[in-house]
């Protein structure tokens, strides 16, 4: 796996380590929004504890939370020297031997949010054991406790408030995480420091709306990754048979039962192709190749050299970093936050980023209208750059038809009429809730 030093940086673009521009404050929850691949987990176990702690860090006064099992396996087995799991503390699973064990070994204690959970609903002060939490990726600390919550309201609507929210706190453990967060961040003996490339709305949060936040500031040329190009499509059916064989390829897709078909569908083209997911999945268990494959990738920084085509669900969104040259990206997946991270995978420039996309939703009408299309005659010509302007794109990348976008116009509400002028027939788009004003 390549070293940070190693990895080429574009001129005057700057690794997070280089890029902070303030200082924390403490009693409050410290937010580095930062993008993929600007070196994060670097700073937080390399640099961070340094900054805080001087140049000899009592490491195990630092607290390092992820939200994956497989963002866990990664910190540890890349920083092996300086960070421990926090089940390997443990002697014998009996938690008493804790405070022993990490006092002798002085690494950085890496948990999930989930295991944390658990060791705050049987010891709510665990936090106060050390001097700095890190909250890594924790943009995916809410969302268990809103599944969660959807669950009860459905299966207990009929019960007041008070009920529904002791089933809560009793079944989600990320509830428990998020709440000590929010003290650890109010305690002034506790420096909390959250990464995250999308950390989105968490300033919503309904357990977080009091918290006292404060944004990091960074240098604008923080060093990130691009793709040559950005392709909408509609259907991952379609794209797959345009996919090469012999070329690699990254497809994000939320549903394991979904990347099993169309797993099924690349072998149906004749591309090689694989799958790998959480090893906690009960439901849909890896096989022993699966588990050998994701823990390669894991601890290699390498794609597959024997498929095509990597399908990856969002156990793995945050927690691979492939290093392997990888040409294009497909994001089964219409959220922003989970197309920023999934593409983030790639630890380099990609030359094409396929994103999951209704046509319509791209139609920019306000600009079509300052160009002139509407309310006109069109001719062949003016519907081939009407199709142009618009920069919605096939799953080939070509430039949509006029029939696709006449569909997608009628959909926005759009009204189309033909009329003959001469020998020649030409359509006439009228705006939303707007006369035509072409005769």
């Amino acid at each position: 796996m390549p070293t940070l030093s190693s990895l080429y940086v574009p001129q005057n673009s700057l690794y997070l380590s280089q890029a902070i521009r303030g200082n924390y404050q403490n009693n409050a929850f410290n937010v580095i929004e930062a993008p993929c691949g600007c070196g994060k987990s670097f700073y937080a176990v390399e640099y961070l504890p340094k900054q805080i702690l001087g140049d000899n860090p009592q490491h195990n006064k630092i607290l390092y939370l992820i939200d994956t099992c497989a963002g866990r396996h990664g910190i540890v087995y890349k920083y092996n020297d300086l960070a421990r799991c926090y089940d390997d503390f443990l002697d014998s699973g009996v938690s008493v031997a804790f405070g022993k064990r990490i006092a002798e070994t002085n690494k950085i204690v890496v948990m999930t949010y989930a295991k944390f959970g658990v060791l705050c609903r049987f010891q709510p002060d665990f936090i106060k054991r050390f001097s700095i939490a890190i909250a890594d990726e924790f943009h995916n600390l809410y969302w268990p406790i809103a599944v969660e919550r959807g669950k009860i309201r459905n299966y207990y609507s009929n019960e007041p408030a008070s009920k529904q929210n002791a089933l809560l706190e009793a079944r989600c453990n990320n509830l428990l995480a998020v709440r000590s967060l929010k003290r650890a961040a109010q305690n002034p003996n506790i420096l909390t420091v959250g990464l995250s490339a999308t950390p989105g709305g968490s300033d919503k949060w309904p357990e977080w709306e009091d918290m006292p936040r404060y944004k990091v500031p960074l240098a604008p040329n923080i060093k990130h990754y691009t793709e040559r190009d950005t392709i909408r499509y509609s259907s991952l059916d379609t794209l797959l048979q345009t996919l090469p064989s012999g070329e690699k390829t990254l497809i994000y897709v939320d549903h394991i039962t979904e990347i099993k078909r169309y797993m099924e569908v690349c072998r149906a083209v004749g591309l090689s192709c694989a799958g790998v997911w959480s090893e906690n999945n009960e439901k849909h268990p890896m096989t022993e190749e699966q588990i050998s494959m994701r823990r390669a990738i894991i601890e290699t920084g390498d794609f597959p050299s024997s498929v095509d085509v990597l399908f990856i669900n969002k156990s793995m969104e945050t927690s691979i970093n492939i290093y392997t040259p990888v040409p294009r990206v497909v994001v089964h997946a219409t959220g922003k936050d989970t197309q920023i991270q999934a593409r983030g995978r790639i630890r380099s420039d990609i030359d094409t980023l396929y994103l999951l996309q209704h046509d319509a939703r791209y139609l920019d009408l306000e600009n079509l209208a300052a160009k002139g299309y509407f309310d006109r005659p069109l001719s062949q010509e003016d519907k081939r750059a009407f199709c142009e302007a618009t920069g919605l794109k096939d799953c080939q990348g070509h430039a949509l038809k006029w029939n696709t976008l006449k569909k997608t116009l009628i959909d926005e509400g759009c009204q189309i009429r033909q009329k003959r002028i001469g020998t020649k027939n030409f359509d006439i788009v009228s705006r939303p809730d707007r006369d035509s004003e072409a005769e």
